[in-house]
């Protein structure tokens, strides 16, 4: 967990423990005193310290909290004097035009000034910019036919007014939250960044984020997040609407997995990372909601037994009419017979464990012939559908409570 994380839970739980504003730090040390100065960024805009409440809360330990709120004075300075004690951190806060700022220290350098800069607020998220943008595809899951997807966006805003995101409103589409487009069906979504509050809201066509976003004085805003995608193809489309734009975009993927391809990217080749070969699309100076076609193609595919062996771990043939299944199972056994001269027993009278050890015979033996050319695609993908089905059937007559017969 981030600091800045640590810090809203922090600051929720003493919103739920403290008895009352101003109780008494515990007084169990020397005295010290934090001291700081709370300025307006940006020098020359009518600033009031004295209109702000600035709060001290005490985090010791993992079941005592205290906290202490003053008025800075008019030139922006605050202090709080208290008795110290080991392992104890110190958050203070202050709320300006609906964003809160803060600062940290530790028992070990508690005696440091603090210096707190506030910016007047915007809700209008075009202050952002997109130093660059990069979506990495870490790999694919072949028997469970998803590919994961990692996305890193590093975020400028470079105006002197930090974006506050409208959060009065639902509408995760509305123009003051910061939000990245992805494509349709993703799921497992994890999102990390190096600012500081807000929520995650996820919507069918990606997420938005209701974290502030300070003007960057120092090193930019990072943004990462990775989530999986489903295929029952060997394509998928990565596609997306550049909201901000990017400087750069990047595309990125392992030369095993798939084969990239954007008509907006110039494919720069193939590299080796930590022994894995990568290839690299790129292109510069991306604009506001431009459309970048991200597609992968060549992905690799379970085979027909594998397939199969998933599907029958599920419930997902629970569905069936029970009525059908002895009528079906003997159709496409009996068609099995007469089709093919086998050495195992796949009758209607058999045992049920038998009759599906033959079932998957068949399946591995026109896996081979299709393999070999001895089966067309169009003959291959009938056959494939009947003995699928058959194993299905077999299946969900077993779980029906069907006794084998000896």
């Amino acid at each position: 967990m981030s600091m800045g994380h640590l810090v809203l839970a922090i600051m929720a739980v003493v919103g739920l423990m403290t008895v009352a504003t101003g109780t008494a730090l515990a007084q169990d040390g020397k005295e010290v005193t934090i001291s700081g100065l709370i300025e307006h960024g940006v020098p020359g805009t009518p600033f009031d310290p004295t209109e702000l409440s600035v709060t001290l809360n005490l985090f010791e330990g993992i079941t005592s909290f205290d906290q202490v709120s003053t008025t800075p004075k008019p030139n922006g300075a605050f202090e709080f004097s208290f008795s110290s004690a080991p392992d104890r951190t110190y958050f203070v806060g202050v709320e300006y035009q609906g964003v809160r700022y803060s600062d940290t220290r530790n028992a070990d350098d508690v005696a440091g000034p603090m210096f707190i800069e506030v910016f007047d607020a915007t809700n209008n998220s075009s202050v952002l910019t997109f130093d660059s943008y990069t979506v990495i595809i870490t790999g694919a899951l072949v028997d469970e036919s998803f590919v994961e997807i990692l996305e890193r966006a590093v975020v400028r805003n470079d105006s002197n007014l930090t974006l506050a995101p409208n959060q009065g409103s639902a509408e995760p589409t509305m123009p003051s939250f910061l939000r990245f487009a992805l494509p349709s069906g993703y799921y497992n979504l994890d999102v990390r960044s190096s600012l500081v509050g807000g929520e995650v809201l996820e919507v069918d066509r990606g997420f938005a984020m209701t974290t502030p976003v300070l003007p960057t004085r120092d090193e930019p805003h990072q943004i990462e997040f990775v989530y999986r995608l489903d295929y029952d193809e060997s394509t998928a489309d990565l596609s997306r609407t550049m909201r901000f734009g990017a400087d750069s975009f990047r595309f990125v993927v392992p030369d095993e997995t798939a084969l990239p391809a954007s008509p907006q990217l110039e494919d720069l080749g193939v590299a080796e990372l930590n022994g894995r070969l990568l290839r690299l699309l790129e292109a510069q100076d991306i604009a506001d909601d431009q459309l970048i076609e991200l597609t992968l193609s060549e992905l690799p595919m379970p085979t027909f037994r594998s397939e199969v062996t998933q599907q029958l771990s599920g419930w997902y043939f629970g569905y069936a009419v029970p009525g059908f299944v002895a009528v079906a199972l003997m159709a496409i056994l009996g068609y099995v017979m007469r089709k093919r001269r086998l050495s195992v027993d796949v009758s209607p009278g058999a045992n049920l464990n038998a009759q599906r050890e033959a079932l998957l015979v068949l399946v591995k033996e026109i896996e081979m012939e299709h393999e070999h050319g001895f089966l067309t695609d169009k003959r291959y993908a009938s056959r494939r559908g009947e003995l699928k089905r058959a194993l299905v059937d077999l299946e969900l007559q077993q779980r029906l409570g069907a006794s084998p017969t000896t």
